[in-house]
């Protein structure tokens, strides 16, 4: 056992977790062991759209609420700059209205893409995605982060709701 690799990962695993707790702490009263990120996407979501997050945590199927009453399904997905190794299915439900995604790039949050929870064909259509049950399900990759961005007001008025973080 290389015992100096050790300590040095236990020292890094050390201040992760300080990190961790003091952002955790930020975000909200209640103590959690989830993983930040899901609790800031969705703590994040929930200020775009002025709503309230869901009385649990761990509430089935939905964790933002519109003041409309609308749900939110909150998910995220993350890579490094450049060549992203992590894709996203987004998909449709009856149990909510929206499906947000929150963009991390390189741990930033970078954007948030709304889905409709309806026919998302025209969407599809729009990024040229090739894959079965189009209305129901979109494979989301790189290239539709980057045409999504590029063109927002297209996608808007497909239906979606775009928020370029980067945009001061």
């Amino acid at each position: 056992m290389n015992s100096s690799l050790t300590n040095d990962h236990l020292a890094a695993w050390t201040e992760y977790r300080q990190a961790r707790y003091h952002l955790l702490d930020h975000l909200t009263t209640v103590q959690s062991n989830r993983d930040p990120m899901s609790e800031f996407a969705e703590i994040l979501v929930r200020d775009l759209v002025s709503g309230r997050l869901a009385p649990s945590r761990t509430e089935k199927g939905w964790d933002v609420e519109t003041p409309e009453g609308e749900k939110i399904q909150v998910r995220y997905l993350a890579n490094r700059s450049g060549n992203w190794v992590n894709w996203h299915w987004v998909v449709t439900s009856e149990l909510w209205s929206w499906y947000a995604l929150v963009v991390f790039v390189d741990l930033e949050p970078v954007a948030v893409h709304m889905f409709p929870s309806t026919d998302l064909s025209s969407i599809c259509a729009n990024l040229k995605k090739r894959h079965a049950n189009q209305e129901r399900q979109l494979s989301y990759t790189y290239g539709n982060f980057i045409a999504i961005n590029r063109e927002p007001a297209r996608f808007t008025a497909l239906g979606m709701r775009v928020f370029d973080l980067r945009a001061k």
